[in-house]
């Protein structure tokens, strides 16, 4: 019998989102028993049992991701691989878009309040390393004064790299996808820090859906995903902007349709 280990995602790497990232994942698990299929649930930041075939994994701590890579190199497959979730903190995967001309709004890594870009605003100030675990790790300024306050308010927390990133003007659209089987867009509705408002009302710009399929598998496969999911800003003009890029999502909007290919694909690493 092909046995799959599941790890869900850390709470902590999951604010405001625990319920749907849990919901996937038991849906994943369910569909793989109804196949036969035998499920182990593993604990995060624990060592991987032998006996393993393929691990489904939506953990980002540095403790599980070690025990994957070791799991790895003993021949199981992982989901996604431990390599392209660690690349899937935000000064990784924005410097790989950028190796990889894949558009996205102009940003600085800066590391003081110094270093902001004058012609830069309004903007982002983001946290640069791992992934948003507090609302204050992404902040909207429109102007300098509140860019250099978002930055001492990341200082006050120890964080030193610091993303200034350009606000670009658009429609937000999130977007999920597996490997080359399934690609889904959506406009959002509740995000996990609110975000999204300032943006506002989706105004529904005209783009080439095919486009951002086009340009979200690029990402996926230059980083190494083959669950992702992330959001792209949508010009009034339709040209197309990635700003986040995440590993392994709730899959909220699609759940069924998702925990089914996921369960189908990770069946197939197994043959």
């Amino acid at each position: 019998m092909i046995r799959v280990a599941t790890i869900a995602r850390d709470t902590a790497d999951s604010p405001n989102m625990v319920a749907n990232d849990a919901a996937i994942l038991e849906r994943i698990s369910t569909i793989l028993r109804e196949g036969g299929v035998e499920v182990v649930e593993i604990e995060n930041n624990t060592e991987i049992p032998q006996d393993i075939d393929i691990i489904c994994s939506m953990s980002r701590t540095a403790s599980t991701l070690h025990w994957l890579k070791a799991a790895e190199a003993r021949g199981v497959k992982v989901l996604n691989p431990p390599t392209a979730v660690e690349r899937c903190s935000r000064i990784e995967f924005m410097k790989i878009l950028s190796d990889n001309n894949i558009p996205q709004p102009l940003y600085k890594i800066i590391g003081t309040a110094d270093e902001v870009l004058d012609e830069c605003f309004p903007c982002w100030i983001k946290k640069a390393k791992g992934w948003s675990n507090h609302k204050e790790d992404v902040s909207f300024a429109r102007t300098k004064e509140e860019a250099i306050g978002a930055i001492k308010v990341l200082a006050s927390r120890g964080i030193g790299q610091i993303i200034q990133m350009q606000h670009c003007h658009g429609d937000i659209v999130k977007f999920y996808g597996i490997g080359n089987s399934l690609f889904h867009h959506c406009y959002p509705t509740n995000g996990k820090f609110e975000h999204e408002a300032i943006n506002g009302t989706p105004q529904r710009y005209s783009f080439d859906a095919d486009k951002l399929n086009k340009i979200a598998q690029r990402a996926a496969k230059a980083i190494g995903l083959e669950i992702y999911g992330g959001d792209a800003i949508i010009t009034p003009q339709g040209d197309i902007n990635i700003i986040d890029i995440n590993d392994f999502p709730s899959f909220t909007a699609i759940r069924e349709e998702a925990a089914r290919e996921i369960a189908k694909i990770t069946i197939s690493k197994t043959e």
